[in-house]
């Protein structure tokens, strides 16, 4: 009994802990010993076998060993590990993976570290895709270990339903024949796509399995995909159920659009491309906190406290404070009518008797329970235990509820089911509106993200940050090029969330837009170029009396550090009341999408009179003074040209001949072009004359410069 009680109190504080250091559990390593002999004692020594491939130069292949190692420690009853240092001489990992006829050949090297690799039997090999986080890791343990979900009704392929993108069935007569087998496969060769199992493989045996098909005449086996709208695509090929012929079928139906909407920013973006999105962004590790602090926050009130959680955690928080010192007896009384010799219960006889005999027995387990405590504790810390055993039970079955990707998917169909309703009946024509799609993420694994966005801790305080729930709610349409964010000064409630999507089919929502606020201190006037934040750029964009030269950087890319410098030395020898240098920094402010520039640093140029004929700095030339100071001449009129030519001549105090050299050069070309016109266009020739008049100006300006 006491070793239960520390099995199962171990098991919760198994998903609570995080990636430290544990005891060296039983993993065999290159360099200790060679590549093959790691390999052949891993797949010998347990049927799901682990082989770790990393390099020790590697700052995130080293933080993942230690989340392998904290895994390893806790399933090496279950899976064999081991460990392959790829940077030491003596490990060649190459046959790592499988090569394909037709694929170049690079002796099956790993490609990216860290790579974990699933040895299930002799073979089936998949690798992990996923994340290296403790529980991540350890949820894809749990799948190898259970790859596919038991049904017996249609009750319970509706529950498995609501928490998933899709639900893969398999109607069999028995678990005997091979297309069990294979099935099993398919679900274990699924986890390298979907190593969360949010589309899951489920089974149901015999008369069960035609009653759920509703057909009694239905041959077995089947195979049916559920998908996120209740479709039901069925399986054709029966006499084939090899693992490739069912994924290659399976895919296509599994369409991650439609999936319910458990992900990542990546998973936001693609369904950005062709529908709004109703991103919530939840610190799911935070929920069980914050359940007993504010009873509003999030996830209740979204889903119902009973329908998530149930009343489990508050059952075994209600036991934990009872007092079992009042000298209760621990173990269950026989009822008086099974004490009697005329017993009135509707049993029989041998039923009678097994009943006595089931109290019996819990009688004599208990005196046994009270020999082997202290006699000391018996009367207090006895009870304890196994209040404390009742209690950690209570939490290892609900813990396994929280933070999951079912708890996520089936919020996110919930408020999925919600905001379509609302679409439904909103005032706006269906035609001028669209549906919205909803993704749940981790929003503190993906901080960064809505830190780009600006809406991470935006205008809250952190008094304020536990009374929201944790939830971070906005509204992504790229069609229209508008970002919605849900206020946060107010606590998070399902009242809220409904009148923010409201508000979004009225088209009442105001847009965020990035626009960073300026220092408030100047620049010195010695640098010659201006920052502008979005509001700004955009009132200089449309003034077309100067000519724009715009610089969008990043503070952190050491590049644009590098076309900045040779920017400010331009600007200081171009320097003109006709010329506006700006730097924009592209990462703190919002743009619309004709400006948006998919690399940094990006230079371009909006000439005067002409800001819609912006021409972008090649990425192929290298970034120095004269290419820059080239590249903008280009853009500029051949008058304007001359004149900053020679404006910057008169700065120089060396070089001053070479470059009124440079000057008469560019003189004598405009003046042979224009000659050119002057032969073309007839028309146009007391305009070309003007222009020639004023080219030999300057060229005798420069003539008279040179010879003083």
């Amino acid at each position: 009994m006491i070793l239960l009680i520390v099995n199962i109190c171990v098991g919760f504080v198994i998903a609570q802990l995080p990636s430290t250091v544990y005891s060296a559990a039983a993993i065999s390593e290159c360099p200790s010993r060679s590549v093959s002999q790691v390999r052949s004692e891993v797949e010998a020594a347990a049927e799901i076998s682990l082989l770790f491939y990393y390099v020790s130069w590697s700052s995130d292949a080293r933080q993942a060993r230690l989340v392998y190692d904290g895994v390893a420690h806790y399933y090496k009853d279950y899976a064999a590990f081991g460990a392959i240092d790829c940077w030491h001489l003596q490990c060649n990992c190459t046959r790592t993976h499988q090569q394909l006829p037709g694929m170049a050949v690079n002796g099956g090297y790993p490609d990216k570290w860290p790579t974990l690799i699933v040895n299930y039997g002799r073979q089936l090999r998949l690798q992990y895709q996923g994340a290296w986080h403790f529980e991540d890791l350890t949820r894809f343990m749990n799948n190898l270990i259970q790859p596919i979900d038991r049904v017996h009704s249609t009750a319970e392929l509706g529950a498995l339903w609501k928490i998933s993108d899709a639900v893969v069935l398999a109607l069999l007569d028995s678990a005997d024949g091979l297309a069990y087998k294979r099935f099993v496969a398919t679900a274990l060769h699924w986890l390298e796509f979907d190593p969360e199992r949010n589309v899951r493989f489920a089974v149901t045996f015999g008369p069960s399995a035609k009653q759920m098909f509703k057909v009694q005449r239905v041959a077995l086996p089947q195979l049916v995909v559920i998908d996120n709208r209740h479709g039901l695509h069925s399986y054709n090929d029966t006499n084939s159920w090899l693992p490739s012929d069912i994924l290659h079928w399976l895919r296509p139906k599994v369409n991650p659009l439609l999936a319910a909407g458990y992900g990542t920013p990546v998973k936001i973006a693609m369904k950005a491309r062709h529908m709004p999105v109703l991103a919530m962004g939840i610190r799911m590790q935070q929920q069980s906190q914050q359940q007993q602090q504010h009873p509003s926050s999030a996830i209740p009130l979204v889903m119902g406290h009973e329908e998530l959680f149930g009343k489990e955690n508050v059952d075994c928080e209600q036991y934990w404070q009872q007092d079992h010192s009042t000298g209760e007896e621990t173990q269950l009384p026989m009822p008086r009518q099974l004490s009697t010799d005329s017993c009135q219960l509707p049993i029989s006889p041998v039923g009678r008797s097994v009943l006595i005999n089931y109290y019996r027995l819990n009688a004599y387990l208990n005196y046994l329970w009270s020999q082997y405590s202290y006699q000391s504790h018996v009367e207090a810390e006895a009870r304890q235990l196994l209040a404390l055993h009742t209690r950690c039970r209570c939490l290892a079955h609900t813990h396994a509820q929280h933070s999951t990707p079912a708890v996520k998917i089936g919020i996110a169909k919930l408020v999925n089911k919600y905001s379509h309703l609302m679409w439904q009946h909103s005032t706006e024509q269906p035609a001028q509106n669209r549906s919205l799609v909803v993704v749940l993420f981790d929003a503190t694994k993906y901080r960064d993200f809505l830190h780009q966005l600006g809406i991470s801790d935006q205008q809250q305080q952190p008094s304020k940050r536990d009374a929201t729930g944790g939830v971070q709610v906005f509204i992504v349409d790229a069609a229209r090029e508008a970002l919605h964010v849900m206020p946060q000064h107010q606590s998070f409630s399902y009242v809220a969330l409904k009148e923010f999507i409201k508000q979004f089919y009225a088209r009442q929502l105001p847009r965020v837009q990035k626009n960073a606020m300026l220092p408030t201190i100047a620049l010195p006037q010695a640098s010659y170029i201006e920052s502008y934040n979005r509001q700004l750029l955009l009132q200089a964009l449309h003034r077309s009396n100067t000519t724009n030269v715009v610089l969008m950087h990043r503070p952190d890319c050491a590049l644009s550090a590098v076309m900045s410098q040779a920017l400010m030395q331009v600007s200081a020898l171009l320097r003109s009341p006709d010329l506006h240098f700006i730097r924009f920094d592209n990462q703190a402010n919002d743009l619309p999408w004709e400006l948006s520039m998919p690399s940094t640093p990006a230079l371009l140029v909006f000439p005067q009179a002409r800001s819609t004929e912006s021409v972008v700095f090649p990425s192929d030339v290298r970034a120095d003074t004269a290419n820059i100071m080239s590249f903008i001449l280009a853009q500029l009129e051949p008058e304007q040209q001359l004149r900053l030519v020679l404006a910057s001549c008169r700065r120089r105090m060396r070089h001053a001949r070479s470059c009124l050299d440079f000057a008469g050069k560019l003189v004598l070309q405009h003046v042979s072009q224009y000659l050119r016109y002057w032969e073309v266009f007839v028309k146009e020739r007391d305009v070309i004359l003007s222009q020639l008049k004023q080219f030999n100006e300057m060229h005798l300006a420069i003539e008279s410069s040179i010879k003083l």
